[in-house]
């Protein structure tokens, strides 16, 4: 089907989208390269938020996992930084009777410094809540929505802001690799970089 690329205005069947949004075309990978810093500036997949919602019920038509990034909803905290802060926020903007940490996990990129954190409502799978296909992944049974934040260890810089983009491409990495296994890595790695021991041999560790 022939569209118009985004870029140089031809009309000419699409050979490439933009991987974000999925709607804007292109007829070329060099004309999608060129015309990133404008429409990255405008695609939803890659304005920055210190916040996403994962939702537990479908948004669509198709199963969850392979919908990650429909299952996803950006929703800026005013009073990041602090879990009482964001606990209250939530609670009060979202509805939710209670909340607290559900999980954690590291990004797809290997970063071994920060981490994205996971908060849950309390009492979701007793108040009949569906069960979050999703973040089962990343947080062990889970139900109802939940949201997602970066943090990480003390004395280490966290970035606030993160794309819808970063964090499907997080979530996606689940789907193959093992939430704990990654986790144990990655803090053997920053134990190790921070005090110069070699924990290769270290089957199983936390840092924290």
């Amino acid at each position: 089907m022939a569209t118009t690329c985004a870029a140089c205005s031809s009309f000419q069947k699409a050979k490439t989208r933009c991987s974000g949004c999925k709607e804007v075309t292109y007829c070329s990978k060099a004309c999608q390269t060129s015309h990133f810093p404008a429409h990255g500036n405008i695609c939803p997949a890659f304005q920055k938020y210190n916040c996403f919602l994962l939702h537990a019920d479908a948004q669509t038509s198709r199963p969850p996992l392979d919908d990650i990034d429909g299952q996803l909803e950006p929703f800026h905290l005013q009073n990041y930084g602090t879990e009482t802060a964001e606990i209250g926020e939530l609670k009060r903007r979202l509805g939710w009777s209670g909340a607290s940490e559900v999980g954690k996990f590291y990004d797809h990129a290997g970063s071994d410094t920060w981490y994205y954190f996971v908060y849950g409502q309390r009492g979701g799978k007793r108040e009949g809540k569906a069960r979050n296909e999703v973040a089962n992944m990343v947080c062990g049974e889970t139900h109802g929505d939940v949201a997602i934040i970066r943090s990480g260890p003390a004395g280490f810089d966290t970035p606030e802001n993160f794309t819808k983009s970063a964090l499907v491409n997080a979530l996606v990495f689940y789907k193959t690799h093992s939430r704990d296994t990654v986790f144990a890595e990655r803090e053997r790695n920053r134990f190790g970089k921070r005090t110069g021991f070699d924990l290769s041999a270290v089957s199983s560790f936390d840092a924290n």
